[in-house]
């Protein structure tokens, strides 16, 4: 039996955490169930590198999570459309895991689509990480429930835990401070730019060496994220001892795990912290970042752009770091873990009462011994110098168009400075010869007035 694994793979390492744990997750389901995994390939695609023959082949097909759905600028709607479609062609169940709404472009011309596209046939079963209402109103009249559940990371600490435990937690306030793009803000529609972002972590900055507090500023991997983070640090004279730039999702977690506090901006580092039991507060950029805190009981948590502020934030911090409530729920946790059993259950046609579900201590159990592979730090590795050549190829692509421009621009201009030349000689002649017409005109308008030579 096949099963493929649709998720986002990027070098914002939040994405990959997603699909890491969703998988984790997945091969406990199927241990529990009983199933032979000898026997069970688990198959992966990114959703923006579509493999029809592997989409085909599969028996079943799984979204492991993300904010996937919606129609937004990173036009991931045209991909998850075109995936599920030829699943919907040719018979593969698809199954919606923790998916998450991305849906700022969606307006009263293009809001059919995402309707249409949650009424296919080929759905087996759906749930969500946030926002079911919204989901709900969009499947109105699919023959699923929608279900709510966690996003898959907030098993992190387990997933990870072989690795966790090598790491000696702070035994003094350490406060973490995530960068991210600066156009991340105006892609959101939120009034919020690059220099915002300096200006505040600077502030910070200030802050925290004032009053003897360490601190680090680290991103969730991207690039653009990184390069953000190098301009701040040269641009404000920043130690290097003070940034750290995660280049595996393994580094991103011990990244965090580091920290006493967070201020965060990628929600991924949030949902890290908070499996990490970690307090953690989370700029509000987008709405599902508003919809985690909500989640986990924490709304107060999610700070609107008007009031995040270099004085704001540590003081909600300060106010949080030892607040003995906050560990993750572990109803919520298994809300994921149930959703998936009882999807293989039917799937796999397990009997009712043939295999009892495992619970939170089995679970964690399960994931703590089934070590995340440095493989993965190696495809992540990959994946990151593939983007970077992509970067590096666009911009040496640019380069060399604009130096053919400026060529081109040099040619013409030395052609416009010859004719200008050309120009000046021909007005030079015809001034000298104003000058002599206008003498001549003179000297005889003299004659006829004075007489004489």
């Amino acid at each position: 039996m096949k099963i493929l694994i649709v998720s986002c793979v990027d070098d914002n390492f939040g994405d990959n955490l997603i699909r890491i744990c969703f998988e984790k997750l997945l091969r406990t389901v199927l241990k529990n169930l009983g199933a032979d995994l000898t026997s069970i390939e688990l198959a992966k695609m990114p959703h923006k590198a579509i493999d029809k023959d592997l989409i085909i082949s599969s028996d079943i097909l799984f979204f492991a999570g993300g904010g996937l759905f919606g129609i937004n600028y990173m036009n991931n709607y045209q991909f998850v459309e075109e995936i599920i479609r030829i699943a919907d062609q040719h018979n593969v169940p698809v199954v919606l895991s923790s998916i998450g709404a991305n849906n700022m472009g969606v307006n009263s011309e293009n809001e059919h689509l995402l309707s249409e596209l949650l009424r296919r046939r080929c759905f087996k079963a759906v749930s969500v990480r946030e926002n079911p209402e919204m989901f709900r109103r969009y499947a109105e009249g699919a023959d699923y429930e929608i279900i709510q559940v966690c996003d898959p990371a907030v098993w992190t600490k387990y997933v990870y835990d072989s690795h966790l435990g090598k790491i000696s937690r702070p035994d003094r306030r350490v406060v973490g401070i995530n960068v991210v793009r600066g156009g991340l803000f105006g892609d959101n529609d939120k009034p919020w730019k690059l220099g915002d972002e300096m200006n505040y972590m600077d502030e910070m900055r200030k802050r925290l060496e004032n009053s003897g507090v360490e601190y680090a500023f680290y991103t969730n991997g991207s690039f653009l994220d990184n390069n953000s983070l190098l301009y701040f640090v040269r641009e404000y004279n920043v130690p290097k001892e003070r940034i750290i730039i995660p280049q595996s999702t393994r580094q991103l977690v011990e990244t965090i795990c580091g920290f006493t506090s967070v201020a965060a901006i990628r929600m991924h580092s949030s949902i890290i912290s908070y499996a990490l039991d970690v307090p953690s507060v989370n700029l509000v950029w987008n709405d599902k970042v508003r919809f985690f805190y909500q989640n986990i009981g924490y709304p107060d948590r999610a700070i609107s752009i008007e009031d995040w502020n270099a004085e704001s934030v540590l003081e909600r911090l300060s106010a949080i770091e030892n607040d003995p409530a906050d560990t993750p729920d572990r109803e919520y946790q298994m809300s994921l873990y149930d959703f998936l059993f009882d999807i293989m259950k039917d799937f796999l046609g397990v009997p009712d009462g043939a295999a009892e579900k495992y619970d939170f201590d089995r679970v964690s159990s399960e994931l703590m011994n089934d070590p995340v592979s440095l493989q993965e730090d190696l495809d992540e590795l990959v994946i990151k110098v593939q983007k970077g050549e992509k970067h590096y190829l666009s911009r040496f692509v640019e380069m060399k168009k604009q130096d053919k421009e400026f060529r081109q621009l040099k040619k013409e201009c030395a052609k416009k400075d010859k004719e200008i030349e050309r120009l000046k000689k021909e007005n030079s002649k015809l001034n000298n010869l104003f000058v002599v017409r206008t003498y001549k005109k003179l000297r005889s308008l003299k004659k006829k007035i004075f007489g004489g030579k």
